[in-house]
């Protein structure tokens, strides 16, 4: 029977290899595995304002930057925050609540450090904040007991210190809770350790007054759970989850564990409500249902820089992307790429655009300090613009002249001309010699 198991891994395992190294595979539309755009600087091309917040990873302190400027400074007052994890930060960009010894939460200037007051805290990944929550206020959420509990406590900002109102239960399962999660509305999407150690849709009954048990799983058609999965978090919304996944057998069109290609994609599913109707999570639900499936970079695909397998190395970790956390605008998520031997990417803050998979790397210091467990706050009262669309080639920021120049929609060049061209009614882009693009609209 061993020998027979063996065999039968192995036979799968050289399908999903050849796959990988290059049998034609038609994914669908929102599976963006050759569509991407890598900006390598620190952000200066990025279309959007914002603060990015993170944590270092074996040591002390939680940083933060302007978004496109690179520039890591201690928030004040963090210095002993070792390890730290679980970080978020509020819609109005104002307060940081983060994990190490218990969460806390402190103002984006380092005032007003406060501790949450929790009955116990669970291990990495343990808190987040509980968007849209029934009671009509922000609140922290967290897992206690082992990890076998999730508790939230409303909090209150003001001109102080905040203050928080009464501590209640959500979540009790059998099993433990691992890594990230997310929580909106009456929506949670969370990783458990049963027996599929895979990610959860769980719907809180009573509209988010109640607390949620197993039987409030989302049950997938013949108990087709995923197979492991991780690093979940949920858009602000309670509409999207996204998750790194895990043993999906899809090769081709997913970056899945079972191919060796861990941790090199991210999922996004519609939240489906414990009531909705079964579906294969595989079949239907990943294949035909997902919102988008976004590969990293290829030069982040290889393990190592001599890795000509495209990721079937098995000798080393290589790059690892992972803490996932969405924006207040739904279109960008960021997350960090720990990595073991990617050079000076290894611990990078990556803030992607996924309806357009646009990577940015956002924030970086070196290898030796390895950032991670981000948060972006994108400042919607400014103007942005939106990455250019279509097919382009890896690594490469759109078509440069050297110049300023205009492209339409669909992104193809129509002047490089150094002053505005006649343009017929439409949306156009601007883009500098700089590569900085700015969105404008002609009417008639």
């Amino acid at each position: 029977m061993r020998w027979i198991f063996i065999i039968r891994i192995a036979a799968v395992f050289l399908a999903c290899m050849g796959i990988a190294l290059g049998q034609t595979t038609t994914c669908p539309a929102f599976v963006h595995k050759t569509a991407i755009v890598q900006y390598v600087d620190s952000g200066a091309t990025l279309p959007v304002r914002g603060t990015v917040v993170c944590a270092v990873r074996f040591k002390g302190g939680i940083y933060k930057s302007p978004l496109g400027q690179n520039n890591p400074t201690l928030i004040p007052n963090t210095s002993d925050a070792t390890n730290a994890n679980s970080t978020q930060i509020t819609e109005d960009g104002q307060w940081v609540l983060y994990n190490a010894s218990g969460p806390t939460l402190i103002r984006i200037d380092g005032q007003y450090k406060t501790k949450v007051p929790v009955v116990s805290f669970g291990g990495e990944g343990c808190c987040t904040f509980w968007w849209k929550a029934p009671s009509g206020k922000l609140e922290v959420v967290y897992r206690a007991n082992g990890d076998k509990i999730i508790h939230a406590v409303p909090v209150t900002f003001g001109a102080a210190a905040p203050t928080f109102g009464t501590d209640h239960i959500i979540g009790q399962f059998n099993s433990a809770m691992e890594f990230t999660m997310g929580v909106s509305g009456n929506h949670m999407f969370i990783r458990v350790d049963d027996t599929h150690f895979g990610v959860k849709m769980v719907t809180i009954p009573n509209n988010g007054n109640a607390t949620a048990t197993e039987a409030n799983f989302y049950v997938p058609a013949d108990n087709d759970y995923p197979s492991w999965g991780c690093m979940c978090t949920i858009s602000h919304n309670g509409s999207t989850c996204c998750y790194n996944a895990g043993y999906d057998q899809w090769c081709g069109c997913l970056a899945d564990e079972f191919c060796l290609l861990r941790h090199k994609s991210f999922v996004l599913l519609p939240f489906q409500e414990s009531t909705a109707p079964a579906v294969g999570w595989q079949a239907v639900l990943l294949k035909t249902m997902a919102t988008s499936v976004n590969w990293a970079p290829r030069k982040d695909l290889l393990l190592n820089p001599k890795d000509t397998t495209h990721g079937l190395d098995t000798n080393n970790l290589g790059s690892d992307f992972k803490g996932w956390c969405y924006t207040n605008d739904s279109t960008y998520i960021v997350g960090d790429a720990l990595g073991q031997k990617i050079g000076a990417d290894s611990g990078a803050i990556w803030l992607i655009h996924y309806p357009t998979n646009t990577w940015t790397m956002v924030l970086r210091v070196d290898a030796a300090n390895r950032l991670a467990f981000p948060a972006v706050w994108i400042d919607k009262s400014v103007n942005t613009s939106m990455p250019l669309h279509g097919n382009r080639s890896e690594h490469i920021v759109g078509h440069s002249q050297g110049a300023m120049y205009f492209v339409d929609i669909r992104g193809s060049i129509i002047s490089n001309a150094q002053k505005t061209p006649k343009l017929i009614q439409g949306v156009y882009y601007v883009v500098s010699p700089g590569e900085v693009m700015k969105r404008i609209a002609v009417t008639r």
